[in-house]
């Protein structure tokens, strides 16, 4: 049996915002697909599966101005996500992701305290952990801490939302949205680009209501583009039960029918078209800091990486071999995705 459906080009939405591929991504990949070929504590199965998460490339997509240095850092970040997803996904219990949060955030926190030797992944997240942290200058850590915390307990509830919502009893999208704001780690990036470009952005300025609601808007932009290209993917594995697109299909505050997936995905194309136009919206309201220029640039600066997140998340879902939607440009245009099962 075969489903197909079609997806807009969320590319042709975030045009204005697009830029070329980071200069330093093949150097970024070389190194990646070597630690993965020499890491012995991934089965080979696994090691396919981390080469076909291409990260490399969303990184050098969605930080495509950072240096070398900079860049590897964000990946080994990324790294440590991806352990962490990989542990606490279908069909791992609450408890196990609890378990698995619980280390990644204490691979963070503990990162400059002396730590017992770990064995297996979290002894991988634990080296990665004093990494990241020890690279990242120390202002800018509390904050990316905090946002790791958040994205740790998005990974918690939505193992909890696994084992307690079905279709009897299902989850509404302000429910969902609210967990996958954190789940998707979006979050982190952000604190990341304040480090690597040294935004020293005063707590009143990211506090501003508009700054504020910028930054939910670039989340809620890479969540909503994630499930779009990744729901062939969860379909596959788990049916998509935890993803916006099925939400959307069996919340009655919506008309769709469950089922109806090529109307759930125009809905959810259509939310990701209103939230862009909100931070179009939120930033043409943004107060002038015109007597304070370099705080001024600064500002600029960070509404733009916000939308480097956006457009280089999507543009890695596009491509890369996890999701595997399109065999070439004119499938990718066309916009068929087909699922065979």
């Amino acid at each position: 049996m075969a489903i197909e459906f079609r997806i807009p080009d969320l590319l042709d939405l975030v045009s204005e915002y697009t830029k070329p591929l980071n200069p330093f991504f093949d150097e970024l990949d070389a190194g990646f697909q070597k630690w993965v070929d020499d890491a012995a504590f991934l089965s080979a199965p696994h090691k396919k599966a981390w080469k076909h998460a291409e990260l490399p490339l969303l990184i050098a997509r969605a930080f495509p101005e950072a240096d070398a240095a900079h860049l590897r850092v964000c990946l080994e970040s990324m790294m440590m996500f991806l352990i962490v997803e990989q542990l606490t996904d279908t069909p791992a219990t609450s408890v196990t992701s609890k378990k698995w949060a619980g280390e990644f955030i204490e691979a963070l926190q503990k990162a400059e305290a002396p730590q017992a030797k770990k064995e297996g992944p979290a002894a991988v997240l634990q080296h990665l952990g004093t990494k990241v942290i020890s690279a990242i200058d120390p202002s800018y850590r509390p904050a990316y801490i905090a946002s790791n915390v958040l994205l740790a307990e998005g990974i918690v509830q939505e193992a909890l939302d696994r084992e307690q919502r079905d279709e009897t009893n299902p989850i509404s999208l302000e429910t969902y949205l609210n967990t996958r704001r954190k789940s998707i780690g979006a979050l982190p990036f952000h604190d990341l680009d304040r480090w690597i470009w040294k935004l020293d952005l005063p707590e009143h300025v990211l506090k501003n209501p508009h700054i504020e609601q910028m930054i939910l808007a670039s989340v809620d932009m890479v969540a909503l583009g994630n499930d779009i290209y990744s729901y062939r993917k969860e379909y596959l594995e788990d049916g998509a039960r935890h993803n916006y697109v099925t939400v959307a299909m069996h919340d009655p505050a919506t008309p769709i029918q469950a089922g109806d997936i090529q109307t759930a995905i125009d809905y959810t194309v259509e939310q990701f078209s209103a939230t862009l136009a909100r931070y179009k919206e939120y930033k043409s309201l943004l107060p002038s800091f015109a007597d304070n220029a370099a705080l001024q640039t600064q500002v600029d600066r960070f509404c733009e990486l916000m939308m480097d997140s956006v457009a280089g998340n999507i543009e890695w879902s596009i491509a890369c071999k996890r999701y595997s939607l399109f065999p070439d440009e004119t499938a990718r245009k066309a916009g068929l995705v087909t699922i065979t099962k």
